[in-house]
């Protein structure tokens, strides 16, 4: 056990909180937080507009290399002029038997400072191989729902030059206003773990830049070109001892995004993800503020166990320590599994996940609530890659069409539930409360609050900004969310000494309405 003296002094430094935090109102609310069925109408005046779209389309288009085509569009009645449209997606793209293909939406193409909902541009994605038309949107929102960095989803019913095209999904995509949503910041570098050979963005170490070029993509600060970040990333993840593994990664990445992340992926099997099958799908931001990186999901498609090579039952009860071999080759969670406190912190997200939010109970109403929302419109869709009668079936029960199965939203979340629990109950992991550093995740404030060094193994020092500092309370929580201290702040240094464990500890600083929370590692 260690003795760990806070020095707590109030200063004026801007700081934004562990995970992210969403502003009073952000960009896309309309959109993305109601419950509305859009309506988007595009109107091409190209006669081979179509031709057009398929030629301009790049073959491996996941770093956005396709050319755009203008056409007016009407979004939820409000006109457009020469929104820029181009096909997008592999799989959803190459395999979707019709012409029900997933579209890239760039409002500012051609017209400059054109937005809609204050978006630049928007993903429409076509429910590829989704019977229930719902995967995606359910994880989405689950992922929001819990503070994860993830972009917001809502669906859309497209018209083609008056004919309708089907029910999409519209997917918030990876820009510098949903960093600055987050973040609060959007001067860092956004690299996207999908390359040219994206299978290697595996967050092993390669050595020389030029390595890099292949496995990663730079979003931003493009005329820079300064991977140096990204590299060190890898280093620090790959080229350190056991010990420093710690140490190392926490001074460069904020560990709670990534970890949180991987619980929700093993939970849902979306295993077209890092730490399973393919080792993409997903983007770092370097956030300046926190000078670390964020981790961000990206393209939760196969949720629900798709695209997994096993039997329903094996994905319904794959172990929540299961990593897809090699794990070597996922070195940032296989060297997270083999320390202690990591493997403690994920195990403590899949419990309170497991135990607050993936239950029938929590689920089974969302789901019920988005049937309703869209069963109309997906018997219309004509163009839809499957029956209604699968619809509604894959909505309770696993169905198969051909040689797939896909596995019942509800029955699987029963079962998997039901398997999660019991593992972590011979693990000894059991009805674990929502501590606060999860419960503040993504509410977002003028307070603040940095703790330097950190991880640490004696003294701590905290740093507070935000409003004039009258009265402020202070709580710090342990791992299981017990409550280890209590304290009120005022104007004024304050020794407090935390006599704790080794492990993590979530600090909590309230006043009024405004929250600020931090991770504290103790060694």
């Amino acid at each position: 056990m260690r003795k760990v003296t806070l020095l707590l002094a109030f200063a004026a430094y801007t700081l934004f909180p562990t995970f992210f935090c969403f502003g009073q109102t952000t960009v896309g609310d309309s959109l993305f937080d109601d419950n509305t069925v859009h309506s988007i109408y595009m109107t091409f005046p190209q006669g081979n507009y179509w031709s057009l779209l398929v030629s301009n389309k790049a073959y491996d288009d996941a770093n956005d290399s396709s050319t755009y085509i203008p056409a007016g569009v009407v979004f939820d009645g409000q006109s457009l002029d020469s929104v820029g449209i181009q096909f997008k997606g592999n799989s959803s793209y190459y395999n979707y038997p019709g012409n029900k293909k997933p579209f890239t939406l760039s409002f500012n193409e051609y017209v400059s400072g054109q937005k809609m909902y204050g978006l630049k541009s928007l993903n429409l994605n076509n429910l590829y191989q989704d019977p229930s038309f719902m995967r995606e949107k359910m994880f989405l929102d689950f992922c929001n729902a819990q503070g994860i960095p993830a972009p917001r989803a809502n669906y859309v019913r497209l018209y083609i030059n008056g004919d309708y095209w089907g029910l999409y999904i519209a997917v918030e995509r990876i820009q510098k206003s949903f960093l600055k949503d987050r973040f609060g910041d959007n001067e860092g570098n956004l690299f996207k773990g999908d390359g040219p050979g994206a299978s290697c963005a595996d967050l092993r170490y390669h050595g020389t830049i030029n390595s890099y070029y292949n496995c990663y993509t730079l979003k931003t600060n493009e005329t820079a070109n300064d991977w140096t970040d990204l590299i060190n990333l890898t280093a620090q993840i790959n080229n350190m001892s056991a010990s420093q593994f710690m140490d190392s990664v926490e001074a460069v990445l904020n560990t709670n995004s990534f970890i949180s992340a991987w619980a929700a992926y093993n939970i849902f099997v979306d295993f077209d993800s890092y730490p399973y099958r393919f080792i993409h799908n997903y983007y770092l931001y370097h956030d300046t503020v926190s000078d670390k990186f964020q981790w961000i999901v990206w393209d939760a498609s196969t949720a629900f166990g798709m695209d997994v090579p096993m039997t329903v039952s094996q994905i319904e009860n794959i172990s929540v320590l299961y990593l897809s071999p090699p794990a070597t080759a996922r070195p940032l969670a296989d060297k997270m599994l083999n320390d202690s406190i990591y493997k403690d912190t994920y195990l403590q997200y899949v419990c309170r996940f497991a135990n607050n939010y993936f239950l029938p109970v929590v689920l089974n109403p969302k789901i019920d609530d988005l049937r309703n929302r869209v069963q109309s419109w997906v018997y219309a869709d004509s163009l839809k890659m499957y029956s209604d009668q699968n619809f509604d079936q894959n909505i309770n029960n696993t169905i198969t069409i051909g040689n797939l199965d896909f596995p019942g939203l509800k029955s699987f979340i029963a079962n998997r539930s039901a398997s999660i629990l019991a593992e972590l109950g011979t693990l000894g992991y059991t009805n674990c409360p929502l501590a606060v550093g999860l419960a503040d995740q993504g509410k977002g404030g003028k307070l603040g609050i940095m703790v330097s060094p950190n991880p640490s193994s004696g003294q701590v020092s905290m740093r507070i900004s935000g409003k004039q500092l009258d009265v402020v309370d202070l709580q710090v929580f342990d791992i299981h969310g017990r409550l280890v201290l209590q304290s009120k702040l005022e104007n004024e240094i304050s020794n407090i000494e935390l006599k704790q464990p080794v492990g993590v500890y979530f600090v909590r600083l309230q006043q009024g309405s405004e929250l600020a929370t931090q991770k504290i590692i103790i060694r």
